[in-house]
C-alpha cells in the first residue's frame, strides 16, 4: 500500500515538475485557436505538439495515450489537407498524360510497382508517374514583372554565399543530409531540356535504386529467378556527383534488397518457388514475382528508415530519448464515420522542389570535396567563376558513366572480383559522415562552389512563375511576414533582402526559404532550418507517404510475405529509439558496427554531440559504445575435427553477458545443480506431458493438438515456475504475472542473447529483455527464499497459483545452503536465487527445441521403425532402456542439430587441421550441421549444446524419454504441419532458422500440429 502511494507522489511531483502543458505553450494554443489559417509559427505550435503526442503515449494510462492518438489523428488529417489530391494546376498548363490517360495495364496477381510510378492511384494511372510534370500547389498572384527581379549572381553574393561555416546546432550528422540526397532524389529529377518535366516519380520507390523506366530497371536485375540485383549497383548516375557517404548509403540498399530477396526464396512462404525452372518463361515469372516482393519490402524499410530516423531526427525525438512517432500511414476514421483518405496517389510540386535545396547543411568535409571536385571538373578557373553554359555541358558529360552499371565507382573506391565494394571502404565513409557536423541552415551558409547551382535555381524558379514566399506561407496556414525583420531578425540580412526585393511581398520563395531565420534547438525541434521550410516538410513527408498505396491500403503481409512485412518494422526496444537504419548498418557490415555502437543506433547525430546533449538518461548513455573500433576479423569453421576443437574452448563472450545481466552476482551454477539433476524428477515431467496433451487436445475421435506450442514448450516453464521458483503461472498476464507461453519467450530471449546472439541488429533488444527477465526472477525468487528466514513466512508468499510446489524445493535449498552445519558461511538468498537462474533458465529453450526436433525427425514416416523402437525401450524405463533412447535421441540431434552453429573469439593463436591458423582476437563461427555432414562413420554426432541445467546428462538423459513416451506412444500419431524452417548461410555457416506463427525470424520451432486416435 504504501508503496503505491510513494509511486503516486512520485508521479504527481514530476507532473508539478514537468508538466504536459506549462504556462509558456498556452500562447501557441491560444494564437491556433484565434487565428486558425494564419498561424505565428514563432509561437512553435507544432513542437509543442510533437513534444505533448510523444510524451502522452508515453504514460501509462490508456487515457492519456488514447488522447495522444487523437491529437495525432487530427494533425495527420490536417497536414495531409494541406496539398490537393489531386493537384489543382500543373507546370506549362494541361500535361498531355491527363487528356490521353495511360493505358491501365494488366498486373500479376500479387502487388507490384511499375518502373515509372504508373498505376499507383487505379482511378488515375498517370497521377505521380515519371516523366510528366511538376504540379503547381501554389498560384502566383503577385503581380512584379520578372525584369524587375534582382539578378541572380547579385542575390547569391549578397544573401546565400556563405561567409563563415557554423556547426549544425542541433548536433546532425552529414549523413543525416546523405541520406536526405536519398529522399530528395527519389522524388525530383528535373528534365535538363525541359524543366517542366520530373523524370522520377513522386513517390518513395527508390527510383534511385531501381531506376525509372523498364529499360533501367532491367539493368540492374539479375534475372536468375532470385529476385536479386546484381551487386552494389543502384541506377541513378546524378548520385556519382553527391558526397560519396550517399552512394555508400545506396549499396546498402542494394545489398538490403539482395539481403530479403534470398530469404523470401529460401522461406517460400506459398511453396511456389523452385531452384528448377522448366522453360526461361517460368524462370523469369518467379524473378519478376520474388522482385516485385522484395521491392516492395526495400521500398517499405526506407520508408520506414524516413518515418523512423530521419523525421525523428528532424523534430528532435532521437536526441531526447523518444520511440514515439508520427505515423501517417495509420488508418483513421473521422468522428462522422468518414475515412481519412490513403493510397490516393501524390504529384510532387515546384514549390517542394524549391524547398529541398539544402546546400548550407554541407559539412566541410563535403565542401572540401565538393571544391575539389568542381576542380577536376572545370579546370581553367575556379568554381565561383563557372557559368551555367559551361555547368551543363561538363555535368552532362560527368553524369555518363560506364553502361555497365556493374563498372560504376564513387569516390575512388574499387570493386573486388564479386563485384562489391569492400566492406571496410563503405564502412569508412559512413562512419567519417555520422563524425563530421553538418552546416548550419542560415542566410549566407551556401558554398562558394555552389554558385552556379543556386543561380540556376533561382532562374529555375522564375521560369515556373512560383509564388513568393508569402504566398506559400498562407498556402500552409502561417502568418504572412509583414516585414523583412520579421522574416530574419538579422539586420544586416533584413537590410540587403530590402534593397534587393523592395517589399517583403515580393521576396521570392527559393530565396526566403534559403535566408529565412532558422530555428534553435529545442524539444520538438532538431533540424532547425527556417520556419517555414520546418512546417512544410511535415505536409510532404505525410503526402509522399500516406498519398502511396503501396506504402499504405496494400502494405501487407500478403503482399511482402509475412517475413517481410515483419522485416521492415522498426523496434522501438532496439536502443535507436524507433529507427530502422540501425538494422541497416549491422545487416550489412556487421564486422564494423559493435553491437552497442553510436555510430549504428544513432547515424545521424554527431557522436561528441549526442553524448552531452542528449536528453537520455545518463545510466542509459553509459550502456553505449562512444568509440570507433577496427573491424572485427571472422572465421567460418566447417570441418568435424576442427569444430570440435572450437567447442572446446570456453564461451568466455557468452559468460560475459550472463555475468552482465545477473549485475554483481557472479554464476555459480554448481550451487543449485545438485539440487536440479537429483532423481526424481522423470515422473513429474511424465505427467506433466501426460496432463498437457490431455488438457490442449480437441477433437472426437480423432485428436489435434499443437505438441510444440502447447506441451513441448510449456514442460521446462511449469517445472521451473511451479517446482523450482516459485513464479506464479496466470491464466492471463498483468503487471506482475506472465503465462506460461509468456515465460516461455522470456526465457528463449535469455537463450538467444546468450548462445545465439549472431545479430547485433538484435543485441540490444535482447539483452535489455533478458536483464528484466532475470530482475523479475530475482526478486520473486529471493522474496520466496526471505520468506523463509521471516517471522511472517507463508506459503502465499509464492501466489495464488494451486499448481505451485516450490516451497518444498527452495525451502530444502535454503535450509542446507544458508545455514551449513560444517561452520563454513552459508549462502544469502541472493546467491541462491541468482544460481537457480543462470542454472536452469538459460537451457530451458534449447531443451525444449531439442526434444521438439527428435519428435520431428521420428514423426517421419521412414523413421516409423525406429520410432517404435524408441517407444518400447522408453516403456522399460530402466536404465538399459533409457540409455537406447538416448542412442535414438542422439541421432536425431546429429541429423538435426538444435544449435546450428555457435560462436568463440579466439585469445590465443590457433592451428586448426583443416581450416590452418587462426590468430588471437579472430571471431569464429563453426557450423555444427556442416561439422556432422564431413564426420567419419561411427564417430559421435556433434550437438553443441551447453552441458549444464537442462541439459547436463543426468538430467536430459533421465527425463527426455518419459516425455517422449507420452507424446510418440500415442496411437496413430501422425503430423499434420511441418516446421516453417529454412536452411541459409550466416557468417560462413550453414544455418537453420524458422519462421514464427507471427512472421519473424527465430531460432527454435514454434508450432507443430498432429493427430492421433483418441
Amino acid at each position: 500500500m504504501m508503496s503505491s502511494i510513494e509511486d503516486a507522489i512520485k508521479k504527481l511531483e514530476g507532473f508539478v515538475e514537468d508538466p504536459l502543458v506549462k504556462p509558456s505553450d498556452l500562447r501557441a494554443y491560444l494564437d491556433a485557436a484565434v487565428h486558425t489559417e494564419s498561424l505565428n509559427d514563432r509561437y512553435l505550435l507544432l513542437e509543442k505538439l510533437i513534444v505533448l503526442m510523444s510524451r502522452l503515449s508515453e504514460s501509462e494510462g490508456a487515457t492519456l495515450k488514447n488522447l495522444s492518438g487523437t491529437i495525432q489523428d487530427f494533425l495527420i488529417d490536417t497536414l495531409y489537407k494541406d496539398l490537393p489530391h489531386p493537384p489543382a494546376s500543373y507546370v506549362g498548363g494541361t500535361p498531355d498524360h491527363l487528356t490521353n490517360p495511360s493505358e491501365v495495364t494488366t498486373t500479376p496477381r500479387y502487388a507490384a510497382r511499375s518502373a515509372d510510378g504508373s498505376n499507383t492511384n487505379i482511378l488515375f494511372p498517370a497521377m505521380g508517374k515519371a516523366g510528366v510534370p511538376y504540379a503547381r500547389s501554389v498560384p502566383a498572384l503577385r503581380s512584379i514583372p520578372a525584369s524587375s527581379l534582382p539578378d541572380p549572381d547579385l542575390v547569391f553574393d549578397s544573401l546565400l554565399r556563405r561567409d563563415e561555416f557554423k556547426e549544425h546546432p542541433g548536433g546532425i550528422s552529414s549523413l543525416f543530409f546523405a541520406f536526405a540526397d536519398l529522399v530528395i532524389h527519389s522524388c525530383f529529377n528535373t528534365d535538363s531540356k525541359n524543366w517542366d518535366i520530373n523524370n522520377a516519380s513522386s513517390y518513395l520507390d527508390l527510383s534511385i535504386l531501381y531506376g525509372s523506366s523498364e529499360a533501367e530497371v532491367n539493368r540492374v536485375r539479375r534475372k536468375d529467378g532470385t529476385g536479386r540485383l546484381w551487386e552494389d549497383v543502384f541506377a541513378d548516375s546524378r548520385l556519382l556527383l553527391m558526397p560519396a557517404a550517399s552512394c555508400a548509403l545506396l549499396v546498402l540498399l542494394c545489398r538490403n534488397h539482395n539481403y530479403i530477396a534470398d530469404k523470401i526464396l529460401a522461406i517460400n512462404e506459398h511453396g511456389n518457388y523452385t531452384q528448377t525452372f522448366a522453360d526461361e518463361a517460368s524462370r523469369i515469372a518467379q524473378d519478376d514475382e520474388i522482385f516485385a516482393r522484395t521491392r516492395l519490402v526495400n521500398c517499405g524499410y526506407f520508408m520506414q528508415t524516413i518515418l523512423g530516423d530521419y523525421v525523428g531526427a528532424i523534430l528532435g525525438l532521437v536526441r531526447d530519448g523518444h520511440a514515439w512517432r508520427l505515423d501517417p500511414l495509420k488508418e483513421i476514421r473521422r468522428s462522422d464515420h468518414t475515412f481519412s483518405p490513403r493510397g490516393e496517389g501524390n504529384v510532387v510540386s515546384v514549390e517542394f522542389n524549391l524547398l529541398y535545396r539544402w546546400h548550407a547543411t554541407l559539412s566541410r568535409n563535403d565542401t572540401e570535396w565538393l571544391q575539389n571536385t568542381f576542380r577536376q571538373l572545370f579546370k581553367s578557373h575556379g568554381s565561383g567563376e563557372v557559368t551555367t553554359q559551361e555547368f551543363h555541358a561538363v555535368v552532362r558529360q560527368a553524369l555518363k558513366p560506364p553502361d555497365d552499371i556493374k563498372q560504376w565507382t564513387f569516390h575512388g573506391l574499387t570493386r573486388g572480383s564479386d563485384g562489391r565494394f569492400k566492406d571496410e571502404d563503405l564502412a569508412k565513409l559512413l562512419q567519417d559522415a555520422t563524425s563530421n557536423r553538418a552546416g548550419a541552415f542560415k542566410a549566407r551558409g551556401i558554398p562558394e562552389a555552389l554558385r552556379v547551382v543556386e543561380v540556376l535555381g533561382i532562374k529555375q524558379a522564375r521560369s515556373w512563375g512560383t509564388c513568393s514566399l508569402n504566398e506559400f506561407r498562407k498556402f500552409i496556414g502561417l502568418k504572412p511576414y509583414s516585414s523583412f525583420t520579421e522574416w530574419n531578425p538579422d539586420k544586416d540580412i533584413a537590410d540587403t533582402a530590402a534593397s534587393l526585393y523592395g517589399d517583403i511581398e515580393n521576396l521570392e520563395l527559393h530565396v526566403g526559404l534559403q535566408a529565412e531565420q532558422a530555428k534553435e534547438p529545442g524539444p520538438g525541434a532538431g533540424l532547425c532550418p527556417g520556419y517555414t521550410i520546418s512546417r512544410a516538410i511535415l505536409s510532404d513527408a505525410v503526402c509522399l507517404t500516406r498519398g502511396d498505396r503501396f506504402l499504405t491500403v496494400d502494405f501487407t503481409p500478403f503482399n511482402l510475405t509475412t517475413f517481410g512485412y515483419q522485416d521492415c518494422q522498426f523496434d522501438k526496444e532496439d536502443g535507436s529509439y524507433g529507427g530502422l537504419l540501425t538494422k541497416l548498418l549491422f545487416r550489412t557490415l556487421p564486422d564494423h558496427y559493435t553491437p552497442r555502437s553510436t555510430y549504428a543506433h544513432f547515424p545521424f547525430l554527431d557522436p561528441s554531440y549526442m553524448k552531452s546533449h542528449s536528453g537520455i538518461a545518463p545510466a542509459v548513455l553509459a550502456k553505449y559504445d562512444w568509440n570507433r573500433h577496427p573491424a572485427t576479423t571472422t572465421v567460418a569453421v566447417n570441418a568435424y575435427d576442427d569444430v570440435k576443437v572450437i567447442l572446446g574452448i570456453p564461451n568466455f563472450e557468452s559468460e560475459k553477458r550472463l555475468q552482465e545481466l545477473m549485475t554483481g552476482h557472479a554464476p555459480n551454477r554448481t550451487l543449485i545443480s545438485k539440487y536440479v539433476t537429483a532423481d526424481g524428477w522423470s515422473k513429474y515431467f511424465a505427467q506433466t506431458t501426460a496432463n498437457l496433451i490431455k488438457k490442449k487436445s480437441f477433437g472426437q475421435k480423432q485428436k489435434n493438438i499443437d505438441i510444440v506450442r502447447d506441451v513441448i514448450n510449456v514442460l521446462p516453464v511449469k517445472w521451473i515456475c511451479q517446482e523450482l521458483a516459485g513464479l506464479p503461472l496466470a491464466s492471463t498476464s498483468s503487471d506482475d504475472a506472465f503465462t506460461a507461453s509468456q515465460y516461455y519467450d522470456k526465457f528463449a530471449t535469455v537463450a538467444q542473447y546468450l548462445y545465439v546472439n549472431f545479430d547485433p541488429s538484435n543485441d540490444w533488444h535482447l539483452r535489455e529483455s533478458s536483464a528484466a527477465t532475470y530482475k523479475h526472477f530475482f526478486n520473486k525468487v529471493k522474496g520466496n527464499l526471505d520468506a523463509f528466514g521471516s517471522w511472517f513466512a507463508s506459503s502465499s508468499r509464492t501466489g495464488p497459483d494451486p499448481e505451485n510446489r516450490s516451497q518444498v524445493f527452495l525451502k530444502t535449498v535454503y535450509n542446507t545452503e544458508h545455514n551449513h552445519t560444517d561452520g563454513t558461511p552459508g549462502y544469502g538468498p541472493s546467491a541462491l536465487a541468482a544460481s537457480l537462474f543462470c542454472e536452469v533458465v538459460p537451457t530451458a529453450a534449447h531443451f525444449s527445441q531439442a526434444i521438439a526436433h527428435v519428435v520431428n525427425y521420428y514423426l517421419d514416416t521412414e523413421k516409423q521403425t525406429q520410432r517404435e523402437d524408441l517407444v518400447k525401450n522408453a516403456a522399460l524405463k530402466s536404465n538399459a532402456g533409457d540409455a537406447t533412447v538416448i542412442q535414438y535421441v542422439r541421432e536425431a540431434l546429429g541429423a538435426d542439430p538444435p544449435l546450428s552453429q555457435t560462436s568463440r573469439l579466439i585469445q590465443r593463436n590457433l592451428l586448426l587441421s583443416t581450416d590452418g591458423e587462426v590468430n588471437s582476437g579472430t571471431k569464429v563461427y563453426a557450423s555444427i550441421i556442416d561439422a556432422n555432414k564431413t564426420r567419419a562413420a561411427g564417430a559421435h554426432p556433434i550437438l553443441g549444446l551447453a552441458d549444464y541445467g537442462l541439459l547436463s546428462g543426468p538430467f536430459f538423459d533421465t527425463v527426455v524419454p518419459r516425455i517422449l513416451y507420452e507424446i510418440l506412444s500415442l496411437p496413430g500419431i501422425t503430423p499434420t504441419s511441418k516446421f516453417k524452417r529454412f536452411t541459409e548461410t550466416q557468417q560462413g555457416c550453414t544455418t537453420q532458422m524458422y519462421l514464427s506463427t507471427s512472421g519473424k525470424v527465430i531460432p527454435w520451432p514454434d508450432t507443430l500440429t498432429i493427430k492421433y486416435s483418441a
